[in-house]
Order: structure tokens, then sequence, then C-alpha cells
């Protein structure tokens, strides 16, 4: 017997919505939650299994669209005068909590968004492709049709990942959890990779003609990185120039610089933009900030050496814009 799981911990609140949906099982949640395969016998068996019966009332589902199955509250238990205090301290309720009862949470309150969110993220990224395919799409969140897109395109799905995408992208984009640059960038990518380029092309020439729920920088750059990864640098130029002028202190847009200087084998002036790339990146977090320094180590060396771009360099350039990419510690940033 371990100790119980303390559910006012924001990431084990997470992983109980998340066993909540894989054990599907009161009992057996009721063990997990407890730690104990005997907590039948114990005293506290009926809180756990409260706690069970409010996480599987509250998780993310997949058949609900991973909205709650219920909004139904369960009644937590009551305690009587000399019930095993629910702290845990082995006193009687009398004599321990009794007086202050108002002072003390028994219940379970709902996830917050934020939990929610990352919740739902896992969940997804752990289904098999026959559960999702039966998700009723109409009942998706904006967060979830995009983590459904990335668990198709993961297993080949492009074309069930594009409708997907596009279903999100096509509506309000006013999910806070939900990076719409990123995923514009991921939509024309996945064009490409379903050969159709010039579709990829027109969709984001038309994002940056109608802009919503984004900066014109951030499209620019997301075309920039479309062209150069084309090998269209006359096309890329313009782009590059445009991201530069709206946001001068992003990283990526002058490894952008870097890219199209060095494609042109202006060494010395892809040199300087690498350089430059490498200095912004400080102000990253560690985990993207460590990705941009190896992104562009690898570009700088090649221009130091005055060799041309590799393939998986101008793979990378639409792909690799660390400030765009989603993470447990951007949905929680963002709550």
């Amino acid at each position: 017997m371990g100790s119980p799981i303390d559910l006012n911990q924001a990431e084990n609140y997470v992983a109980a919505l998340i066993q909540a949906v894989q054990l599907n099982n009161v009992e057996a949640l009721t063990r997990w939650l407890a730690n104990d395969d005997q907590v039948d016998n114990g005293p506290f068996h009926k809180w756990y299994r409260y706690f069970a019966e409010r996480l599987m009332a509250m998780a993310p589902r997949p058949e609900q669209g991973f909205a709650a199955r219920t909004s139904h509250l369960v009644a937590p238990p009551k305690i009587g005068r000399n019930d095993p205090c629910p702290c845990g301290s082995g006193k009687k309720y009398k004599q321990c909590h009794l007086e202050s009862e108002q002072s003390v949470v028994w219940k379970l309150g709902s996830p917050t968004p934020v939990i929610r969110a990352m919740a739902t993220s896992q969940i997804i990224q752990n289904l098999h492709l026959d559960v999702l395919d039966n998700v009723p799409l109409e009942k998706c969140s904006a967060l979830a049709l995009a983590e459904m897109a990335a668990a198709y395109q993961k297993e080949g799905e492009t074309d069930m990942a594009l409708t997907l995408l596009k279903q999100m992208l096509d509506g309000d984009r006013d999910d806070p959890f939900v990076l719409i640059d990123y995923w514009i960038a991921r939509y024309a990518e996945w064009l490409v990779e379903a050969g159709l380029a010039p579709e990829g092309e027109r969709f984001l020439l038309e994002e940056f003609k109608n802009l919503r729920k984004v900066d014109a920088w951030q499209v620019a750059q997301k075309l920039a990185a479309f062209y150069i990864d084309q090998g269209n640098l006359e096309s890329a130029t313009s782009w590059v120039e445009t991201a530069l002028k709206e946001k001068p202190d992003n990283p990526f847009n002058h490894y952008l610089n870097g890219l199209l200087r060095h494609g042109s084998e202006l060494w010395e002036q892809a040199i300087a933009a690498y350089e430059q790339a490498m200095a912004l990146s400080a102000g990253f977090r560690e985990q993207e900030q460590a990705y941009m320094v190896q992104l562009v180590n690898e570009a700088l060396e090649r221009a130091r050496n005055r060799q041309p771009l590799v393939e998986e360099e101008e793979d990378n350039a639409e792909s690799a814009d660390p400030e765009s990419e989603p993470s447990d510690q951007a949905i929680e940033e963002k709550g």
C-alpha cells in the first residue's frame, strides 16, 4: 500500500481524469486513487469511491466529444461524529475537523479549464484511431479537433488530419488553449505532404489577406518558411522581410533570414543572421531555447564551412518554430 493520490496537485488531477477514461470502472479507479488493492475493507473506501464517481462523471469522454459525461453532482458521503476523519489523521471526526467543517473542503471541485485541456490532450494522444473514428466531431472543442488531427497525421492518415484541422481553423478560433499560428503552419505543411503544395500556398496567402486571431508577422513567417521549403527563395524574400519588419525580436525570423541568405550562398550575411537568432533565443523557455540553439548551430556550422543547406534543414524550416510549439507548459500558462 502506497500513499493515496493527492488530487490537490494539478498533475495528479490530470492523471486521475485520464485514468477515469482508461479504466472506465468505478471500483478500479477507487483502488487507483487509494493506491491500495484492499481499500474495499478500509474506513475511507466510501471517500475514494466518491472521488472516483465524481471523476468518472467529469472526465473528457471520447463518446461525448471529450466533454464531461454529465453535469450531475455526486453527493459526498455523510460524515458521522464517530467516523474516521477524512483528513487521514486517524482520529474520530468529532475529535478532529468537526468544528472546522467550513474551512476544510471534502468535496472534489470540478477541474479547471487548464486541467481539463491537459487531460483532453493526453487522452487523445493515447487513444487508438478506431476509437477516434467514432468521436462525434460536432461536439468537439477546437483543442480536441487539433489534437485528433495530430493523432491521425502521426499514423499517416493525412486526409482525415486535414479534414479535422480545417474544421478547427474554420471555427471561431477562440479556444485559449489552441495556438492558431502553429496549426496554420501544420495545415500548410500537411497539404504539401499530401501533394497539394499549390493549395497550401493559396491557404497561407488567404490567411495573410484575411487575418483572424493571428498577427501579420506570424503568417508572413509561415509563408517565408513555406517558400524556403519549396526552394523558391525569390518569393521567400519579401515574406522574410515582412516578418522581420513586423517582429524584429523573434529569433525564428532571423533563422529564416539566415536560411534565405544561406541558400543564396551569401555566407557572411547568413552567419550574421544565424548569430542574431542565437542571441535572441535567450528569451525562450529552457526547452524551446535548447531546441532553437541546436537548430541554429547546425545551420551556422554549415554556413561557416561554406556548405549548402541539407534537405533536413529545409524540411525543418516550416515546422521548427519553438515559439509556436504547443506543450503542457504552454497550456498551463495560457490558463
